[in-house]
């Protein structure tokens, strides 16, 4: 992957929400995991796509920060169950309810 397309797709303003970018080779292999954010990149190391996300969801996690509205229902499904720990923010209903469902049938 070009360091100059990089570059371009990781470039994030000041006080920019955390956001994962991976970069996808020709056969469907990852080949780079880039967290951006407030004018910063953290080059991941993944090995998978899992673990990228799970990398994203500590870099919240860690900072402190809320979830932004578009991407808090599939974040906080994935803390609830990746993590192991409830989402305390609001939530849609339709998450709420799936988390409630999906919660019974695991226990």
């Amino acid at each position: 992957m070009p360091a100059a397309s990089i570059d371009a797709e990781t470039a994030s303003v000041k006080s920019s929400a955390p956001r994962l970018v991976v970069f996808v080779g020709i056969h469907g292999e990852m080949e780079e995991a880039v967290i951006t954010a407030d004018s910063t990149r953290v080059f991941t190391r993944a090995s998978s796509f899992y673990e990228a996300m799970l990398l994203l969801i500590a870099a919240y996690y860690v900072a402190d920060f809320a979830y932004p509205k578009v991407y808090v229902n599939i974040l906080s499904i994935l803390q609830q169950f990746v993590v192991g720990e409830a989402y305390t923010g609001e939530r849609s209903t339709n998450c709420i309810t799936f988390l409630k469902k999906y919660s019974e049938k695991i226990c």
